[in-house]
């Protein structure tokens, strides 16, 4: 199955953006400690915000001064908008208040309902995007990483050891991997 595109644009007065970058300058601080809960959401490709100060003008479209920053969320992922949306309320509420409880008309993040129609109403049409890996979530990558760092430690540990030695730790090496290895 392809990876579902999902681009929200969340306007923003200046004061929150600067909130927006603190938050993010959290998180890395916290080493995972944020994103883990996102990073375990299996069916997520990519997730990335980012916060943007100046769009081209349109003459179309008449300056917003109360919100002269937009918050750009971008992501693709498994299965349909509705079940993407629940699993982030469910989830990451704290994490969704974080980020967009600023934004203009937010509905806080707690009831998937009100969610849903602030993303439908903010959501971008998304004509094309790339996935460098189609196939694998982020869950998957993390845990392909996690098995070559310890295949690296496996094969440094067995490095001129009897074929029996090998064996032995050969099997004990795919016992503490197994949940790492996908068929």
């Amino acid at each position: 199955m392809a990876p579902t595109p999902l681009t929200v644009l969340s306007p923003v007065p200046r004061w929150w953006g600067a909130w927006a970058r603190l938050t993010w300058l959290v998180a890395r601080l916290l080493r995972g400690v944020v994103q883990r809960p996102l990073r375990d959401l299996s069916f997520i490709h990519f997730a990335h915000w980012s916060l943007v100060a100046r769009w081209p003008s349109d003459p179309a479209v008449s300056p917003d001064a109360a919100a002269d920053r937009t918050l750009v969320f971008l992501t693709n992922f498994d299965g349909s908008d509705i079940q993407y949306i629940d699993s982030f309320v469910r989830v990451v509420p704290l994490q969704i208040a974080a980020l967009y409880g600023g934004a203009r008309d937010f509905p806080g993040p707690f009831r998937f309902r009100p969610v849903a129609r602030y993303i439908e109403e903010h959501s971008a049409p998304v004509d094309h995007f790339w996935a460098a890996h189609p196939e694998a979530t982020t869950t998957m990558i993390g845990q392909a990483l996690d098995l070559r760092e310890r295949f690296a430690a496996f094969e440094r540990r067995v490095a001129g050891a009897s074929d029996e030695r090998f064996a032995r730790a050969w099997t004990e090496f795919l016992g503490d991997v197994q949940d790492r290895v996908w068929g």
